[in-house]
């Protein structure tokens, strides 16, 4: 069983710094820094991968807050309808994919970017997004903001009211493994769409489980919010890898130092308009 950690807390006088917020600047920019690292084999150049990630973390922590008041806490907003602006308040990691997966295909589409370079980009922002989740969930871990049901297992945490579940550790500790599969996978080329697939079919079984031992939690007709989510992000992540097995997508990208096999041929890098 793991022992509760109080939240750290940095007091520098002018202001105190929290764990779950430095992690959060961090997340941000490991998704920065590996989409702008993976970009250039996928034919899309830094400066065009610079802008788009940027406009994809931007609209992300707008989706992740709004999601979160209006699926979670929408007597908050009755009370206060100027929370929805207060995007620091409150985070949803579903609220944040939705976002930035929305938002980015929008500014995709006014920079007149092809379908399969829309594809690639997806690809390449879902390939880092178990990295930036797996810091982020470290930071609710520590928060403790997602506690789960009472239980004696060696999986739950000792708090000072008893045992029970904490959700953001169990999400952290899930999606570091995904993490680390897909720095193994991210070795060789992969089918276009590949990782957008995988990772929605890996992640929504497991987020369904994890949200069923939530507490303290908005529910509709008996679900979560991100249970309902969970069930619509693994329906696509099937259909994905679907398409990507059966119709044999094209393999893109060059091997990373240390992988093996031989590089495919990346396509030129284009700058969008």
């Amino acid at each position: 069983m793991f022992p509760y950690i109080p939240h750290p807390v940095l007091d520098l006088g002018f202001y105190r710094l929290e764990a779950f917020s430095a992690l959060v600047v961090v997340a941000v920019v490991v998704q920065f820094q590996i989409t702008i690292r993976r970009s250039p084999r996928f034919g899309i150049d830094r400066r065009t991968a610079s802008s788009l990630v940027g406009w994809a973390i931007v609209l992300g922590l707008v989706g992740a807050h709004v999601f979160d008041v209006v699926a979670y806490t929408p007597e908050k907003l009755v009370e206060d309808p100027l929370i929805l602006f207060a995007v620091w308040d409150s985070l949803s990691s579903f609220g944040g994919m939705l976002g930035g997966l929305l938002g980015i295909y929008l500014v995709m589409r006014a920079k007149h970017m092809r379908p399969v370079e829309m594809l690639r980009f997806f690809d390449i922002l879902i390939f880092a997004l178990p990295f930036t989740l797996a810091i982020g969930r470290l930071g609710c871990a520590l928060q403790h903001d997602h506690l789960g049901v009472a239980s004696g297992h060696w999986l739950a945490v000792q708090f000072p009211d008893g045992a029970r579940f904490d959700l953001g550790l169990l999400e952290f500790l899930y999606v570091s493994g995904v993490a680390a599969a897909f720095a193994v996978l991210g070795r060789k080329p992969r089918p276009d769409g590949f990782y957008i697939g995988l990772f929605f079919a890996l992640y929504g079984p497991v987020r369904f489980a994890m949200d069923s031992l939530r507490i303290l939690e908005a529910r509709y007709a008996g679900w979560t919010p991100g249970q309902y989510l969970s069930i619509a992000a693994t329906l696509v992540g099937l259909g994905i890898l679907g398409f990507v097995f059966t119709r044999r997508a094209p393999v893109t990208g060059s091997v990373d130092s240390g992988g093996s096999g031989e590089p495919a041929e990346p396509a030129e890098p284009r700058q969008a308009s």
